[in-house]
């Protein structure tokens, strides 16, 4: 028996969880299309078999990986929706404090988001592991969450979030707050 085989049987999970990290890290740091199956394997210090008896192919592995940021999104927004006491576009308001937290910009975790995230037009698994997650978010969602004032917030966050991974900063600390002020002044009631 090999010492990979005896690491496998001894902790299952740990070895799935050191494979999504290894593959975290190198679509983090390398992007999307250097995320192959001999790369991770490599990255994790196991057999391409080894990394097969977890993920049978890339997509899968792709598909965890997208799974694990949504789920470490899922708790960010859980939590800063869990501590707003007004109801009134709730979920807007999360996913726009979490989007736009300066802290978030150049972590390693927004960084892997981007670039699944522009994999996403050519990734349907993505698409629709995104399209359910925020389908699930807007049904229990209020007016303001489901309404064009709701998707327009939503989207500005977006693209604050991508803008700056891509481009850099590109407005000053002050006039972006005042942008994320204003933004979330619009999903307060009336």
């Amino acid at each position: 028996m090999t010492t990979e085989t005896q690491h496998r049987k001894k902790d299952p999970i740990r070895l799935h969880r050191q494979l999504l990290e290894s593959a975290a890290l190198i679509a983090g740091r390398d992007g999307i299309a250097a995320l192959s199956l001999n790369a991770v394997a490599r990255e994790a210090g196991v057999s391409k078999g080894g990394l097969l008896y977890h993920f049978p192919n890339k997509q899968a592995l792709i598909f965890a990986l997208f799974t694990r940021l949504l789920d470490i999104m899922e708790q960010a927004i859980g939590e800063l929706m869990a501590a707003d006491n007004i109801t009134h576009g709730r979920f807007t308001r999360a996913y726009l404090r979490y989007l736009s937290n300066p802290a978030l910009t150049g972590t390693h975790e927004s960084r892997q988001l981007m670039v699944l995230s522009l994999a996403m037009p050519d990734e349907p698994v993505l698409r629709k592991c995104w399209r359910d997650w925020m389908l699930g978010h807007l049904a229990r969602g209020d007016a303001l969450d489901n309404g064009p004032t709701g998707t327009l917030v939503r989207y500005a966050a977006d693209g604050i979030w991508l803008s700056e991974l891509t481009e850099g900063r590109t407005m000053s600390r002050e006039h972006r707050q005042s942008l994320v002020n204003n933004l979330t002044k619009m999903t307060l009631p009336t």
